[in-house]
């Protein structure tokens, strides 16, 4: 068994059963690419356990300039969203279910043709097309209890972000139709607001896409047709617990809904 096999193994344990995150430091300091690595056995992991499923979409994480600057990234990161993780508006969540759970607003795009990885380099026009819609979003995370600002971003990624899943809203905008600096995004929690900002988004969604895209295919990954992109926060990670219902709206793009129970 490699070490990578081994980090992974480890992981995999550690996520079933809620313990709070693990670096696994190495000496020297976990890469990148090895991150990488260790996240794509890990998948293997989960989809043959059949906890959640093939991948149904993809997180960019750290896709702001001053976040890539923060944790010495020459590029975003990316995890991946499963299938069994994946929701529509107005879903009902198990708060019980989640060590600490936290979300983003974001931008999410849905896919309608597949990119393939051998048709790279991939132009923004090809992606545009290749993208059925926009949509407002709300990406599920359990935190289980990162110093995210103090991580070491490669260990973040190994374990895949800390993603826990998507809840996609709508109507959302065709590609030609979205205006990021013009959106505005209102969270609320209860019916109060919380969070209110416009032109928020990170990174032009489309350009995220079109980066994600090629990143995936030098990996030797497809962006497939029904996968969705979750396109960057829109916000600070947004820590709830217990109950309650979470909102977002996104001015021209719709709304999306989550409820802890």
């Amino acid at each position: 068994m490699t070490l990578s096999e081994k980090v992974a193994r480890n992981i995999l344990e550690d996520v079933q059963s809620g313990t709070p995150f693990k670096p696994y430091s190495e000496t020297p300091l976990r890469t990148v690419e090895s991150a990488y690595e260790i996240q794509d056995i890990l998948t293997s992991h989960l989809q043959a356990s059949d906890r959640r499923g093939p991948v149904a979409g993809w997180k960019i994480a750290a896709n702001s300039v001053a976040l890539m600057e923060r944790f010495k990234l020459k590029e975003p990161a990316t995890g991946r969203v499963f299938s069994k993780q994946r929701d529509e508006s107005g879903v009902q969540l198990k708060a019980a279910g989640y060590t600490q759970f936290a979300f983003e607003p974001e931008i999410v795009a849905v896919m309608k043709d597949t990119l393939q990885p051998g048709d790279t380099p991939f132009t923004s026009e090809q992606v545009s097309a290749a993208i059925d819609r926009f949509v407002p979003g709300l990406e599920l995370l359990d935190m289980r209890h990162t110093d995210m600002p103090n991580t070491h971003i490669p260990d973040a990624i190994a374990q895949n972000i800390s993603n826990v899943g998507a809840v996609t809203g709508g109507p959302g905008v065709p590609p030609d139709a979205l205006d990021t600096a013009a959106i505005r995004t209102v969270l609320r929690i209860n019916g109060e607001v919380q969070h209110d900002v416009t032109g928020a988004a990170p990174q032009d969604p489309l350009t995220a896409v079109t980066w994600l895209a090629n990143h995936l295919a030098s990996r030797g990954f497809a962006l497939e047709s029904g996968q969705i992109v979750m396109c960057g926060t829109h916000s600070p990670i947004w820590y709830h617990e217990g109950t309650g219902e979470i909102e977002v709206s996104m001015s021209g793009l719709g709304s999306v809904t989550a409820t802890l129970a």
